[in-house]
């Protein structure tokens, strides 16, 4: 039962990087923007969140400072996007190799170079009373503030795009953006703000990893979550609750991938390396015909 509770526990922990990435593709996707740039985001706001956390001595400015870095990209996605029309997959092609690079400069320039590596501060666990001591639950309910935070924003997004009239207007721009215009809805104020808030996300999942996970700062570790968040979306059909249950399922596989990297198996370490992504694969092939996009998805619009 330990056993079970401790991998639960961890399971949700990593989930949370998940969902939340995804989550953030889901905003934007269901207002027509594609943000593929998820792995950039999260390297560059891991990194500064890291930096802010560290010499401010708070995790809260940390994950505030990850979240505007992350809004950052995100307008430079959308404003080049409605401005000018550029595909927006070259421009989040582009985001992952800016983030990607700025990741590493902002630790660079403030760190330098160090033998011992700096430390983030310590977040703390929340524990609900009674729920959290029920063997299984309990790992559901014994963990930091962030998680809690990712249970709220799932919630929160699926009343919002299904229970609220704002939410109904959204997800017919992500249909038709054309008849959204024509009935009076701001088709591109709409995108700027669902663009800045999936980045936004997207940042909070990038500074959860240096802050929450590991302790410190290093070279490339969103490890491809950011990719692999893209399918989750895409697995979700840009539904939000659905995104929560893939976060689960591929970071139970991550999960698994670590105790399986730490049994005496013979087989070499990088193959469990690999698990998580010939998870998506598999799922993508056995659900591809569930798979729901929002008609205008990845489509640039102009009144003209």
């Amino acid at each position: 039962m330990a056993f079970l509770n401790a991998f639960i526990t961890q399971t949700f922990t990593y989930a949370t990087i998940y969902t939340l990435t995804s989550l953030g593709i889901v905003i934007g996707g269901r207002a027509g923007i594609f943000n593929i740039a998820g792995e950039g985001i999260m390297l560059a706001s891991a990194s500064a969140g890291f930096v802010a956390a560290h010499f401010t001595g708070s995790w809260v400015l940390g994950f505030l400072a990850g979240a505007l870095l992350g809004a950052g990209l995100g307008l430079i996605l959308v404003f080049l996007h409605e401005t000018f029309q550029i595909s927006q997959f070259i421009l989040g092609i582009s985001l992952i190799i800016l983030g990607t690079g700025l990741s590493d400069l902002i630790y660079n320039s403030a760190f330098g170079i160090t033998l011992v590596p700096p430390k983030a501060p310590a977040m703390p666990v929340i524990t609900l009373p009674v729920i959290s001591k029920i063997p299984i639950i309990m790992g559901v309910f014994h963990q930091d503030i962030i998680v809690y935070f990712m249970y709220l924003a799932v919630a929160f997004c699926f009343w919002f795009y299904y229970r609220t009239r704002i939410g109904l207007e959204i997800r017919s721009i992500g249909e038709n953006p054309k008849a959204a215009d024509v009935s009076g809805i701001n088709v591109i104020r709409i995108r700027y703000l669902a663009t800045i808030a999936g980045s936004a996300l997207m940042g909070v999942s990038g500074a959860y990893l240096p802050i929450a996970i590991t302790g410190t700062y290093s070279t490339g570790m969103a490890a491809g979550r950011g990719f692999m968040a893209i399918g989750i979306a895409i697995f979700a059909s840009w539904k939000p609750h659905r995104a929560l249950l893939g976060g689960i399922l591929f970071a139970g596989i991550e999960v698994i991938s670590f105790y399986l990297q730490r049994m005496n198996t013979g087989i070499p370490y990088q193959f469990f390396l690999m698990l998580p992504f010939i998870s998506v694969l598999v799922v993508m092939v056995i659900f591809r015909k569930q798979v729901e996009f929002p008609a205008s998805l990845g489509k640039s619009y102009s009144r003209e």
